[in-house]
């Protein structure tokens, strides 16, 4: 066998996370190196497992598809020490044979080599007698052997040989293993792992005992050494559009702790650390970018069997004037109120949203406007004892107060519960509709991802929301109509039916600003965005952006493409305008909701 295929390669990988969710006790058994936690398998097996799910029931045509997959996967998932350096060694051998069909040997060498160099730059101060002398020990076999030999599975035997006398040697070059009559259990992990490698190759399951004799004389000497933690939490961090440079992050957080680990690939940066201020640790990194999850583990107690994780159970409960996208809603299990749309002339007009059933409507000569009940109070009652039989406490984010009955409903539908159910429910007015309100939900979901307790969330948000931005391209509300419009809330009287407004919020308010003359809605919005934010993004600032849009697709997609042009724009997501916007809106209108981070 000379050269590997990606169909082998996605073999290899899924069998070692079998292999190793299979053996992770026996790891965790002679854990000692940073911190006698017992986790390291524990660890690994959790990176491991996040890639399997992500690539067991996929196709893929070529290694560079496949490894994108398995990188963003192990970035996502990769906890401890362990995690992030094996993330850290995928980060150097994945890349290293994306450009190749079927590496052969010497290919393969040099991708090795490269993940060991990534996975040891990933470490803040790297140590003998590790996980990294197993990596490099077989690397430089490979290597070496790579230049007088093809077949891989001859070369991959042979090099496991070496990395398994790496793995025997870490006790000679680290005291705390010799006395603890272990080798590095991240060592015995990757060991595992470069096996199934092998196995897989050669279906072949060849005898490796000495392996079982490390771990039986060392399962029983790890209690001795409870006592020797430096820093008491552990501390790990998944970021998003995080553009700030490895060192430059090490330099920021290596004053707060030690196992400072540090992977980055694209604009995603997994962190771990242990440290002895967890919070201002979290508070630094959240200020480095998006947070897209944050653990704080108390080691000293998971090291005595006690619970360790520091979980902070927030629901969230919001009407559904927010127009949340189906998979953040069904991902952080929020449950969303929803308002009932009357209509007189016809119950049951097609269509999957509100929008395609208004212009079903117009094509059926039907006039009347549809109405919306308000949500009353026991639907708000009734949604926030749902959520308290999940969630300690619970979030409500409800649309602007001055807009609708929804703040006061939700306040009478608190006032329902029961005294010790009150307590536990905080309900905050977005002061925003559709892409606003949103962008507060998601503000939100990452100080809860931060673990921060709910009194100081509702205090980050109230201070967020004045800085959140809404505008939208609106058309006159009795579109639908076929005689001339009367005035509305937001419309000037006597307004021809095809005119179209620039609508901003101020002060929880949609104000009309100005008419608009281009049908160019997407170019309308991505001027008037580039000027409010001109500056900051100048500064090196970031925004965060949702579009929502009246069944104008096409529409919301170029103003997407356009927001993109600007290098610091993250849309977190399209969708459909709520059923109130779309019903006084719809079909073209096009909104956008945008906060300088």
């Amino acid at each position: 066998m000379e050269t590997l295929t990606h169909t082998e390669l996605k073999k290899m990988i899924l069998f070692s996370s079998e292999r190793v969710e299979r053996d992770k006790e026996q790891i965790n058994k002679i854990n000692v190196f940073p911190v006698p936690d017992q986790d390291t398998g524990t660890n690994l097996s959790a990176t491991l497992n996040g890639i399997r799910e992500a690539i067991a029931e996929k196709d893929f045509n070529s290694i560079e598809e496949l490894g994108d997959t398995v990188l963003d996967a192990a970035l996502t998932a990769a906890q401890g020490n362990t995690g992030i350096i094996y993330t850290g060694f995928l980060a150097g051998f994945i890349p290293s044979l994306s450009n190749t069909a079927e590496p052969n040997a010497k290919q393969l060498a040099a991708a090795f080599s490269e993940g060991y160099k990534r996975a040891r730059d990933s470490i803040q101060n790297p140590k003998e007698g590790t996980m990294l002398d197993v990596i490099k020990a077989f690397a430089d076999s490979f290597t070496i052997l790579s230049e007088k030999e093809n077949d891989l599975i001859k070369i991959f035997a042979q090099s496991f040989k070496a990395a398994n006398d790496a793995l025997l040697d870490t006790p000679n070059k680290m005291e705390l293993l010799k006395k603890a009559g272990v080798v590095d259990a991240g060592g015995l992990g990757f060991l595992m792992i470069l096996e199934t490698y092998l196995d897989t190759l050669s279906e072949q399951n060849e005898d490796f005992s000495v392996k079982t004799a490390i771990i039986r004389e060392g399962e029983s000497a790890t209690k001795r050494f409870v006592q020797i933690l430096s820093n008491r939490y552990e501390v790990v961090a998944l970021m998003a559009n995080t553009y700030i440079k490895e060192k430059d992050i090490r330099d920021k957080l290596k004053h707060l702790g030690n196992c400072l680990d540090v992977i980055q690939v694209g604009a995603r940066t997994k962190i771990h650390i242990h440290t002895d201020s967890p919070y201002e640790t979290r508070d630094i990194i959240s200020e480095m970018g998006r947070v897209e999850n944050l653990r704080i583990q108390d080691m000293a107690r998971e090291v005595v069997g006690e619970q360790s994780l520091e979980n902070v159970s927030i629901g969230i409960v919001i009407d559904e004037r927010a127009g949340l996208s189906q998979k953040i809603i069904q991902h952080y299990d929020i449950d969303v109120i929803p308002f009932r749309i009357n209509w007189p002339e016809e119950e049951n007009l097609p269509g999957e949203n509100v929008c395609e059933k208004i212009k079903e409507a117009k094509k059926q000569g039907l006039n009347t406007k549809p109405t919306i009940n308000p949500i009353s109070p026991e639907f708000f009652m009734e949604s926030f004892k749902k959520q308290l039989e999940k969630f300690e406490s619970v979030l409500c984010i409800v649309s602007s107060s001055k807009l609708s009955d929804n703040f006061a409903s939700a306040l009478t539908g608190r006032d329902m519960l029961n005294w010790n159910q009150r307590e536990k429910i905080h309900i905050i007015d977005s002061k925003h509709i559709s892409a606003g309100q949103s962008l507060v939900v998601l503000e939100a979901i990452e100080l809860i991802r931060e673990q921060r307790q709910i009194k100081e969330i509702q205090n980050k948000l109230e201070t967020l929301i004045p800085r959140i931005g809404l505008y939208g391209v609106l058309e006159n509300s009795n579109w639908w109509k076929k005689e001339k419009p009367s005035t509305k809330f937001w419309f000037h009287k006597g307004e021809p039916k095809d005119s179209h407004f620039l609508v901003e919020t101020k002060d929880g308010q949609i104000v009309p600003t100005e008419k608009v003359r281009s049908k160019d809605f997407a170019e309308v919005l991505f001027r008037k965005i580039e000027r409010a934010t001109h500056r900051d993004l100048n500064m090196g600032k970031r925004i965060r952006i949702v579009i929502a849009h009246g069944d104008n697709l096409e529409e919301a997609q170029r103003l997407k493409d356009k927001l993109k042009t600007t290098k610091r724009a993250d849309i977190s997501f399209i969708s459909i305008t709520d059923p109130v916007t779309s019903i006084n809106a719809c079909p073209q209108s096009l909104i956008v909701g945008w906060i300088v981070k």
